[in-house]
């Protein structure tokens, strides 16, 4: 297996981008704990405060599958529909390139 780079992406429904915002935030400190991750980052579009970006990097696809079912990514999953104006969009991505030096 090689290392799994993933996109989310999510729009707030408008007035909830504090709350999805405050919600994101919670899950970087918990996920960057887990043994599989490499990196985990928040980022929020330049152009639309409304939507929101978590860019990750994962040992493998069996540790992202082990993330999505910690408890916290549970409660999470569960409060999207409030949450979002559009589905998650998740883009898998397997890195093809040599790690930097």
């Amino acid at each position: 297996m090689s290392q799994l780079t993933v996109i989310a992406t999510m729009r707030a429904k408008p007035g909830k981008e504090a709350d999805l915002h405050e919600h994101l935030l919670s899950l970087v400190p918990q996920t960057r704990t887990e043994a599989g991750c490499i990196d985990y980052d928040l980022h929020r579009l330049q152009d639309d405060p409304s939507v929101f970006v978590m860019y990750e990097n994962w040992v493998d696809r069996g540790e992202l599958d082990k993330h999505l079912q910690m408890p916290y990514m549970r409660a999470f999953g569960a409060a999207l529909p409030d949450l979002l104006r559009s589905p998650l969009e998740l883009q898998m991505l397997d890195t093809l390139s040599a790690p930097r030096a």
